[in-house]
C-alpha cells in the first residue's frame, strides 16, 4: 500500500509584491474545496498518525484509499477555513504546531489555544514543530551538541502539554532543512518525523543533497522537478523518521497532478513496493 500525503499552511492570505502575482500559485478556499472534493469522489479516507502508527505494528488495517492531510503552523485560516471545508467531505487534518507565535497575545494572524483544542475536538492530530521554527541544519551547525535543537524540541512540547493537555508524539522537520543530530534527538522523543517536498533537493548539515538521497532512494529525478515518484508516498519501508508530505503550492498544485498524484497511490501505476 502506498498512501498519499499532501502538507500546506492553510490558505495563500499573505499579501505579495505586484511583481510576484502574475505567477503567484494561490491556495483559495475555493481550490481547497476541489482537492478535497477530488480525493472524496476517488474513494479516499483521511487517517491520522495514530491510524498510520497502529498499521505500522499491524495492529489496524486501513481503508482501502487512505490519504493523509498535513498542515505546518498554527495559521488562523486552517481552523477557520480550511476545516470547515474539509469537515464537509468527512476528512480531518494532522496540524504540527511551532508554538513561538502562540506567545503573542490576540495576533491575529494565527490561532489561540482553543482554537486547537476546537480542532482536537473535531479529531485532528496534533504535532510538533520546535518552537522558533530555526532552519535544523544552522542549528547543527551553530551547536553541534544538540542542546540547541534539544531546546527547541522540549519548549514547544512543554507549551503544547501546558496548553492543550496531550504531549506531542509526532515531528515535522522546519522548512526543506534536516540533519542528523536534529534526528537523533527526535528518535528519542517521537514516533514519526515528517519532510516536505517542494522540489529534489534539501538543506542539511552535509549541505544540499538530493531528497532522493537523504531518504536512502534509487531513480533520477523526475522531469516535473521533484524527486523519485517512489519517495512521494508512505509505505511500509518508509523510514518512519523520514516520512514524506507533498506540498500543495508546487509540484501537485495543478488539479490534474493533484488526481494523478493521489491515483497513483493504488492504481498500480508505480513499481511494487
Amino acid at each position: 500500500m502506498r498512501i498519499p500525503i499532501t502538507m500546506c499552511h492553510g490558505i495563500s492570505w499573505q499579501p505579495r509584491p505586484k511583481k510576484e502575482r502574475a505567477h503567484l500559485k494561490r491556495l483559495t478556499a475555493e481550490r481547497f474545496e476541489m482537492y478535497f472534493r477530488i480525493a472524496s469522489e476517488m474513494g479516499f479516507q483521511s487517517i491520522s498518525y495514530n491510524d498510520l502508527a497502529r498499521w505500522c505494528a499491524g495492529e489496524l488495517d486501513l481503508p482501502g484509499r487512505p490519504i493523509m492531510f498535513d498542515f505546518d503552523h498554527p495559521d488562523w485560516s486552517i481552523g477557520r477555513v480550511v476545516e470547515p471545508i474539509m469537515s464537509q467531505f468527512g476528512y480531518k487534518g494532522n496540524l504540527f504546531v511551532n508554538t513561538s507565535p502562540m506567545e503573542k497575545v490576540n495576533n491575529p494572524y494565527y490561532m489561540k489555544w482553543d482554537d486547537i483544542g476546537h480542532l482536537i475536538e473535531k479529531g485532528w492530530h496534533i504535532g510538533s514543530h520546535t518552537h522558533n521554527h530555526y532552519d535544523l541544519d544552522y542549528l547543527a551547525k551553530k551547536d553541534p551538541s544538540g542542546d540547541m535543537i534539544c531546546e527547541q524540541l522540549e519548549k514547544c512540547d512543554e507549551m503544547i502539554y501546558a496548553h492543550l493537555g496531550i504531549r506531542p508524539r509526532d515531528f515535522a522537520y522546519t522548512s526543506t532543512t534536516w540533519s542528523q543530530i536534529a534526528e537523533n534527538e527526535v528518535r528519542k522523543r517521537y514516533r514519526f518525523a515528517r519532510l516536505w517536498i517542494i522540489g529534489a533537493h534539501y538543506k542539511t548539515d552535509k549541505g544540499i543533497i538530493r531528497y532522493a538521497e537523504l531518504v536512502g532512494a534509487d531513480g533520477d529525478d523526475e522531469i516535473d522537478g521533484g524527486p523519485p515518484f517512489s519517495t512521494r508516498y508512505i509505505t511500509q519501508k518508509t523510514d518512519p523518521f523520514k516520512l514524506p508530505s507533498m506540498e500543495l503550492e508546487y509540484l501537485i498544485f495543478g488539479f490534474d497532478s493533484y488526481r494523478r498524484y493521489i491515483e497513483n497511490a493504488t492504481e498500480g501505476l508505480l513499481p511494487s513496493d
